[in-house]
């Protein structure tokens, strides 16, 4: 059985090599992770390894960890030898530090049984301070070397595997062999120099040694996938944002490049190699398979054009050491900040591969290199530009939140709209009302997992609120503030929320008639509101915790949590029934934000982003989209809380977002204005020809500026149904909307892309998501949005999943291209009395698109025809409707088409119970609460003196009850009638 110590477990290449190591037979391994206790150690592996199941699996079965050096006093020596079966151990400790850290009953037990050491743990800063990066990378070496020595003494380890760098060959230029090591060049960096002391020290060693010498890793050359954007990474980023049109180094020189995957999957098999005992290995490719500086910067400017539509200027090659002299000028003439010139000067000395390392040993034992740089290239582009050049960090979307507002170059504004005024706050001052929250929350008794309620208006209370329960993780229970107070009390006793935040007046001033929950009350409504005495103000929460403790708070908070840990729940609208809690995990949401943010182009996320929070902040889109996403977007950020929905209008033009998502009615509304102005109408009564192409680009332009949506990169819309009328009215005029797919139990699932905006379709999938349909033409979906499952109601996750994929409970199909079509509600289709299955949606998305029509729904389940109720505005004329009916009925099936119909006032509300917090019919209340209307318009009419076939019906006939109702008119497939 082969032991294999593994150092730097949580780092990029350390994590690589693991993965290769548990598929290996006959193989454990034991990873050293820091920690200051075993929960925290035992998380921060879990975060590193969150996107790998095959390793996540093997430390989440694993109950019982080895200890560290703190707690493992009254642990008996038969427990921590019985951990020696398993796949992967964990030990908490620091190579920094004597004896890795480790206690000595567990550092004796170790030094019993393993056999293999692979050490990758090492400071990677290039310039930072030689002592600290002497900590690491040299004494750190002496203190895994003593382990392996201790090891050998006692039985023979079989290998001691070093990761070193290519780079300790310093300034030598030509040939480089692989078994030379000496400081006679000189070094271009600290880091440099550290790394060739360390291999020095293991040069000294006794031991059975292998030394690895990467070049400058890049991404995995199937996918790109990478931790840390650095090297390389930073000269593609300034190119690519337009910031380096002069290339510091002669466009003849060769960039030394290696994709991950081969750096592991040699250390990983080289390791159990006898042929490699005592060798050194150059991991980097052939001298002549590298790309030169001209030819990679020629092939990032096409591919550029081709994957980006970004038109990239030609650069100019000046190397630094001309260039030195004329800095200051330099950087009057090309606008480049300190800091760009700075990260130039210090990594253009890997630029300069004036060299050719021998790979001798590494053809001999893994054979010649194959893989291309031209196809890898593309790979590690688009993993870069998906994530923004963000680092992929272990920190959850709240810890991210935070890093974000201490960011100089990429700086956060804040503003909340009240009542048209744009009232402006710091980030800085923000994020000390996040640090204080959070202590203020821990003083009122909160802690990891309990749940923490939050209602009221958007605003950026509620983002500090938000955060501040993740940092200390908690979880959030956003609810919609219009909801009706009992659902509020229900879903409050459903989720055993500890504390309620009650953000708007109407929710304080009735909170009083719930009965005695338990649940403390706070406040974050504006200074203007009036608190009722017995609960908690703003302010008064804020200063519950002391200063001592928000003093004390950590610079970089890291949650007591991991990215499988509940982060929040999201109640279903109930449409059909009552609301059922939905859970995301700190992992879920942190990939919908990034995401969300990798939609837009390069230049519009890459420049300043605009975003306006308008939607109610617990829709499960706007609560990832406008709370979370724009954090990782590699720009400055003005965001914008809109506390009154009903100012939307006049807000969007004073805004003028970036990125836009919106339900249904809002681009209705647009589109309605819009058709009903004399330029609309004059626009759509035109023919073909040059005269409408003209008045196309006029009104287009117009349009989107008087809506505020004039700077907008994507305009989306989803949620509900959406009209494909609306959206081609929309194309035609040149305004592309995206029609996207989410439900509650994953927000977001197809989306149509810029550039293939397919019409009728709701789009592609995400990355990582799959899509597939049941027999009965059902969606499933499997994907990282997916929800883990519902809370308090585990009974229904038995129908919510099949074999790991979700049920969507929505009926379509895929398209040729790979879109997703939406045919129907599974809980919502109609079955008639003669057996015919008719989807409500279908129609009722084309009678919306009727004039004046705000709401519809078409019924049918076990009868022998369709009916629907229609709700319209003021001055609807129902002689257009039954004649806009009739042409609808023409484009249907025979089962499909609406025999009759009731046009009634349009007074549905959330307050009445009709309306779902996001505006979707409530389903089952309306059929309730219209059961007469419904009754009536299925009875048989010559009761009241009607021929069917020319309805002419006395008003004084219609019964009592269905007038009350608020029906404007009734009619049918002939003819119609007005009251």
């Amino acid at each position: 059985m082969k032991v294999v110590f593994l150092t730097g477990a949580t780092g990029f290449l350390g994590t690589q090599i693991a993965r290769r190591l548990v598929k290996m037979e006959n193989c454990s391994i034991i990873v050293l992770v820091r920690g200051s206790d075993d929960e925290y150690a035992k998380r921060h592996l879990a975060r590193a390894w969150w996107e790998w199941p095959e390793l996540l699996e093997l430390i989440e079965d694993d109950k019982e960890v080895a200890k560290g050096a703190d707690n493992l006093k009254n642990t008996p020596t038969t427990e921590v030898q019985g951990l020696k079966d398993k796949k992967i151990q964990f030990v908490r400790g620091d190579i920094s530090k004597e004896k890795l850290g480790i206690e000595k009953d567990l550092y004796e037990d170790l030094v019993g049984k393993i056999t293999h050491i692979i050490h990758t743990a090492a400071d990677l800063r290039l310039n930072a301070p030689m002592e600290e990066l002497r900590k690491i990378n040299v004494q750190g070496n002496l203190n895994v070397l003593k382990l392996g020595q201790d090891a050998h003494l006692n039985h023979g380890i079989q290998r001691f595997s070093h990761v070193s760098t290519a780079y300790v060959a310093g300034g030598r230029e030509g040939h480089v062999d692989e078994g030379s090591l000496t400081d006679e060049y000189g070094f271009l960096s600290n880091y440099e120099r550290s790394k060739f002391e360390g291999e020095l020290e293991v040069k000294k060693s006794n031991l059975p040694v292998s030394v690895f010498r990467p070049g400058m890793v890049v991404g995995d050359s199937r996918t790109g996938y990478v931790k840390t954007f650095n090297t390389v990474y930073t000269i593609l980023r300034l190119y690519l944002n337009g910031k380096m049109r002069i290339v510091p180094v002669s466009p003849s020189l060769k960039i030394n490049l290696v994709p991950v995957d081969y750096v592991a999957d040699a250390v990983s098999d080289l390791t159990f190699d006898p042929n490699a005992e005592g060798q050194n290995f150059h991991l980097t490719a052939p001298h002549d398979s590298l790309p030169s500086v001209r030819e990679l910067v020629d092939f990032i400017k096409t591919w550029a054009q081709d994957n980006m539509d970004l038109k990239l200027p030609n650069p100019i090659f000046l190397p630094l050491s001309s260039m030195t002299p004329h800095l200051s000028k330099l950087q009057s003439l090309t606008g480049f900040k300190g800091g760009t010139i700075n990260t130039i000067a210090l990594l253009s000395p890997y630029f300069n591969e004036r060299r050719e390392f021998s790979r001798k040993n590494i053809d001999r034992l893994m054979g010649p290199y194959e893989i291309s740089w031209k196809s890898l290239l593309p790979k590690i582009l688009d993993y870069a530009v998906y994530m923004g050049f963000f680092h992929r960090s272990d920190r959850t979307i709240h810890e991210q939140v935070l890093f974000r507002l201490k960011s100089q170059s990429r700086p956060v504004e804040y503003y909340d709209v009240v009542e048209g005024r744009f009232e402006k706050r710091s980030s800085s001052e923000v994020r000390n009302d996040m640090v204080r929250a959070a202590v203020a929350l821990s003083s009122l008794g909160v802690g990891p997992g309990d749940r923490v309620a939050v209602v009221g208006f958007n605003s950026t209370r509620y983002l500090i609120l938000d955060v501040a329960i993740g940092l200390i993780g908690a979880v959030s229970v956003p609810l919609y503030y219009t909801s009706p107070l009992e659902e509020i009390k229900e879903i409050l006793d459903d989720c055993e929320a500890s504390v309620l935040f009650a953000g708007t007046p109407n929710i304080l001033d009735k909170i009083g008639k719930f009965e005695e929950t338990g649940t403390k009350i706070v406040s974050f409504c504006r200074e203007s509101v009036e608190i009722p005495w017995d609960i908690i103000s703003w302010d008064e929460f804020l200063d519950l915790g002391s200063e001592d403790e928000v003093m004390n708070f950590p610079v970089t908070p890291v949650a007591p949590v991991d990215f499988n840990s509940i982060a929040t729940i999201r109640y279903t609208s109930g449409t059909t029934g009552k609301p059922s809690g939905v859970t995301f995990t700190h992992g879920n949401l942190r990939w919908m934000a990034e995401f969300i943010a990798s939609m837009p182009p390069w230049l519009d996320r890459t420049h300043e982003v605009s975003y306006l929070s308008f939607l109610p902040m617990n829709h499960v889109v706007e609560g990832i989209l406008g709370t979370y996403a724009p954090y990782y977007a590699p720009a400055p950020l003005k965001l914008y809380f809109l506390e009154d929905f009903q100012d939307l209008k006049a807000t969007l033009p004073q805004v003028k977002p970036s990125i836009f998502f919106s339900v249904p009615r809002f681009y209705e509304k647009v589109w309605s204005s819009f058709t009903q102005s004399r330029m609309g109408r004059v626009y759509l009564a035109e023919d073909d020809g040059f005269k409408k192409k003209i008045l196309r680009r006029i009104l287009r332009r117009s349009l989107l500026k008087r809506a505020g949506l004039d700077a907008c990169a994507q305009l989306i819309v989803g949620s509900a149904p959406v009209s494909e009328d609306l959206l081609r009215g929309y194309k035609e005029l040149g305004i592309e909307v995206h029609n996207a797919y989410g439900l509650t139990e994953a927000p977001l699932v197809t989306i149509n892309r810029l550039g293939t905006n397919r019409i009728g379709t709701v789009g592609e999938p995400l990355p990582g998501t799959d899509l597939k349909l049941k027999n009965d033409c059902e969606v499933m979906v499997r994907g990282p949005q997916v929800t883990p499952g519902y809370f308090n109601d585990k009974t229904r996750d038995d129908f919510l999943f099949e074999e790991g994929w979700l049920l969507t409970g929505d009926y379509g199909h895929l398209t040729p291209e790979g879109s997703l079509v939406i045919t129907g509600r599974k809980k919502e289709m109609i079955v008639n009395s003669y057996g015919k299955t008719i989807s409500p949606m279908k129609i009722e998305s084309m009678l919306k698109d009727l004039d004046c029509v705000s709401d519809v729904m078409v019924f049918g389940d076990e009868k022998p025809y369709c009916i629907s109720m229609i709700w319209a505005d003021e001055g609807v004329n129902m002689d257009k409707i039954g004649e806009s009916i009739r042409e609808v009925n023409f484009n249907l099936s025979h089962p499909e088409k609406i025999k009759r119909w009731a046009v009634l006032n349009n007074d549905l509300s959330i307050e009445g119970g009709d309306l779902t917090a996001n505006l979707k019919l409530k389903r089952k209340n309306i059929m309730e609460h219209y059961q007469d209307l419904i009754d009536f318009m299925y009875a048989d009419w010559h009761d009241y003196n009607v021929e069917t076939t020319d309805l002419h019906m006395d008003v004084k006939k219609i019964p009592e009850n269905i007038l009350k109702l608020g029906t404007i008119g009734l009619g049918s497939a002939g003819n119609h009638y007005e009251h």
